[in-house]
């Protein structure tokens, strides 16, 4: 039987109106664990997680050969075949140990992997409340903007944040509900969705916001010692301070000061231990928000009266404390 290169043989093309329109068609195959093993998982898909349901699965398909569900394949260029949506149940089979499958499959057309990735998020939103990282990585193809801040700062990620020393140090979705929350006058993170951040995410939002990012990883990095700053209390204050000092003066009083000086004062931020205690336990909420501006305010005027030998007027907003 050549049910190991059927599907790669035979793909079901569109044939009914309503399949023509959405580019998709449904067929029930037999698979083997070569087959299944030979498609390809998009850079959008999820990492996957062996837990004790994928166990439990296996075992079922162990006893009765069918894979549970419908899963869904995307194909590329005619030939090219992509696991969008099934990879734990793919996971599943492969522990079954058995030589034969038999699954329902959704083929869906795309001409492109941007095309796929959203076909993802649609999938994955109507089956369970996707996470803001896992919708903005299906945009990744398609959104040139996330593309060229994974390109420029590959310290931004998706998953495992902060896991080890080669995972990415912050989440995609925490970093821009940061940076667009300190737009304000007041801060604030959050507000948002996923696809409306997206929207926002202009070349004249881009600029500043990965200047910003390099500068504070190049104050910070990934050690371990500095994780707190990478939280969003810290990160949407500094974020706060960047967009009236650097990129636009707050008011005639205050005088802006350079990247690379807002930049040692992001190390003086790492070198105080004390700040860094305090971090603990505290969030971007209203409490906590005040004394967190005035701590780093402190430390910064320090610094930046180090490196110029004048005493700086840094910005003063009422919700910021005296």
């Amino acid at each position: 039987m050549a049910a190991d290169q059927k599907p790669h043989l035979k793909i079901v093309k569109p044939s009914s109106e309503a399949q023509k329109e959405r580019r998709t068609t449904l067929d029930t195959i037999f698979v083997t664990p070569n087959q299944v093993r030979s498609w390809r998982l998009p850079s959008f898909q999820r990492p996957l997680k062996v837990n004790e349901r994928v166990v439990m699965i296996s075992k079922e398909i162990a006893a009765s050969g069918l894979i549970p569900g419908t899963l869904t394949l995307g194909v590329l260029n005619k030939t090219d075949i992509y696991l969008i949506d099934g990879q734990h149940r793919r996971e599943a089979f492969l522990l079954a140990d058995i030589n034969e499958g038999i699954a329902d499959v959704r083929y869906c057309h795309f001409d492109t992997e941007a095309e796929m990735g959203e076909e993802f998020v649609k999938l994955n939103s109507h089956i369970v409340t996707m996470r803001p990282d896992d919708m903005l990585r299906g945009f990744e193809k398609s959104n040139v903007g996330l593309q060229r801040i994974r390109r420029q700062c590959p310290f931004v990620g998706y998953d495992n944040i902060r896991r080890n020393e080669k995972s990415p140090v912050l989440s995609m979705s925490a970093m821009l509900r940061c940076w667009f929350g300190s737009a304000p006058e007041v801060p604030a993170a959050g507000g948002l969705t996923a696809t409306r951040t997206l929207e926002r995410i202009t070349e004249e939002e881009l600029e500043p916001m990965i200047a910003f990012l390099q500068c504070a990883f190049a104050a910070w990095g990934k050690a371990p010692e500095h994780a707190r700053l990478w939280g969003n209390l810290n990160l949407t204050v500094c974020m706060w301070l960047y967009r009236r000092l650097v990129i636009t003066a707050y008011s005639a009083n205050v005088k802006k000061i350079t990247r690379e000086l807002f930049g040692k004062c992001l190390m003086s931020l790492a070198a105080d231990a004390s700040y860094s205690d305090y971090l603990l336990g505290r969030a971007l909420r209203e409490k906590d928000r005040s004394p967190t501006y005035s701590k780093v305010k402190a430390i910064f005027a320090r610094r930046i009266e180090i490196e110029t030998g004048e005493k700086p007027r840094l910005p003063s907003p009422d919700w910021g404390g005296r």
